[in-house]
């Protein structure tokens, strides 16, 4: 005969109780902050694989970014039923006499300025005479503090200096460089231009439902709108700034002014840092161009007026809410491109985060990233 079956403490009805099982712990890279931790080192890898790349890179970007910019010109004279490869031809060709034209206009007086960089360096100097005095004896205290503080009698260790190449030959490393960039950024804003309808519709093609097809169509339409429309504003934004950076120079007595107004639309493609740039730049050429203080404030004080102008009322209307990019995210974005790519980075940074962010409001699952990029 068998024995009853015995009850656990506290279970009445006869029964044994089963053994809780534990389940063992998620490995770290499961948890929440394995996952940020991941995802943290994967961004720092895709960083500084894109710095190593930079050669590659760098021009398929420009490239891009130029082809999306001459989108509607390229749509326009496809209109007319022109072939592809026409269109893209005079499309780039106009693109590159006009580059071509600016800086035969401009590579004078920036040639000049650069020669004269020495001695402009020393007439600055001369002008900052008193500053310069404080600075010296400053210094002067300094190893003198530095000479009682010393216990003993050896004297100090002699300094290896390197000598630096010269002026002229780095400016000539740069050139050959920038040339041949821009001969690449051509061929491939060619290619971009002249084949981009074909690659939407492979594009299209390899969709398997109508839905998905269609899905695909309208996203990439939408986004290369309202891209264009960014780009075009920002480009006819800059060049507004430019021109009236130009015309008050001008009328305030600065040399060159047309180069200044260059100056000033270029590097207003870089927020904050480049009318920051723009402005020492022109107190730098007023302290140089005239000798009261009174009138060597007046261009960067006009300069700082048109800039507040452009970026608090004419900047805001004209893009709007929809595309307006939040203050620290660009910071950090000017900060990552610069690391990467250096000037031309920085450059390309806002258009390319622009991209980012138009691309993220059609795509429900990258909303929340759309608005917490966007600028309350």
């Amino acid at each position: 005969m068998s024995a009853p079956p015995t009850a656990a403490p506290g279970d009445w009805s006869g029964r044994s109780a089963p053994l809780l099982q534990v389940e063992p712990p998620a490995p770290w890279w499961l948890t929440r902050p394995g996952r940020v931790a991941l995802a943290a080192l994967l961004l720092f890898a895709l960083a500084y694989a894109l710095r190593l790349a930079r050669p590659v890179l760098l021009p398929l970007v420009l490239s891009g970014l130029l082809a999306v910019l001459l989108a509607p010109l390229m749509r326009f004279l496809r209109r007319l039923h022109l072939p592809a490869a026409l269109a893209a031809a005079i499309v780039v060709g106009a693109f590159t006499g006009a580059a071509g034209a600016g800086v035969a206009v401009l590579a004078e007086p920036a040639t000049t300025w650069i020669g004269r960089a020495p001695e402009t360096m020393r007439e600055l100097e001369h002008r900052l005479r008193s500053v310069r005095k404080s600075v010296i004896e400053a210094r002067m205290a300094a190893e003198t503090v530095e000479e009682i503080a010393r216990v003993d009698d050896t004297p100090p260790p002699p300094e290896v200096t390197v000598k630096e190449p010269s002026l002229a030959t780095r400016l000539l490393a740069t050139t050959r460089a920038a040339v041949l960039y821009a001969a690449q950024v051509v061929i491939l804003l060619f290619f971009f231009l002249a084949s981009g309808e074909t690659f939407l519709r492979k594009l299209v093609k390899v969709q398997d439902r109508l839905r998905a097809k269609i899905r695909v169509v309208k996203i990439t339409a939408e986004i290369q709108r309202e891209f264009s429309n960014y780009l075009l504003a920002i480009s006819c934004i800059n060049a507004g700034l430019g021109l009236a950076t130009a015309l008050a120079m001008s009328l305030l007595g600065i040399p060159n002014p047309v180069l200044w107004g260059v100056v000033a639309a270029v590097l207003n493609y870089v927020p904050y840092l480049g009318s920051t740039v723009t402005l020492v730049v022109l107190s730098l050429v007023a302290i140089l161009t005239f000798d009261t203080v009174t009138r060597a404030l007046l261009p960067p004080v006009v300069f700082l007026v048109l800039a507040t102008i452009e970026g608090q009322f004419v900047t805001p209307m004209v893009v709007g809410r929809r595309l307006s990019l939040s203050p620290p995210v660009v910071i950090v974005a000017l900060l990552v491109g610069g690391w990467i790519w250096g000037a031309v980075g920085a450059l390309m940074a806002v258009p390319v985060l622009a991209m980012i962010r138009i691309y993220c409001t059609h795509e429900e699952k990258l909303s929340p990233l759309a608005e917490l990029m966007g600028h309350d």
